[in-house]
């Protein structure tokens, strides 16, 4: 199954001062059609976590936080019609 995840993410500018803005950002993940419901948070924040996504500039932040996550919205399956 296919989710569409919307997100905060943190990232560098090439203003003085390195400083950085934060952005909202979409992605598609594929989940696997076996995951139950309760799992799609754990394995949307592993995807964004592998990803190298961050919700701040912490140097203690290992994991993408639950907190940055906006939405995420399981896209309907359509399947090919046969012709008899």
């Amino acid at each position: 199954m296919k989710v569409k995840v919307d997100f905060i993410e943190m990232i560098w500018d090439n203003y003085q001062g390195a400083s950085g803005k934060s952005i909202q950002r979409s992605i598609l993940i594929d989940i696997p059609a076996t995951a139950q419901l309760g799992e799609i948070e754990n394995y949307t924040l592993k995807v964004l976590t592998d990803n190298g996504i961050k919700k701040s500039y912490d140097p203690s932040e290992y994991s993408y936080p639950y907190s940055g996550i906006i939405s995420i919205t399981i896209l309907p399956t359509f399947n090919k019609l046969s012709h008899d």
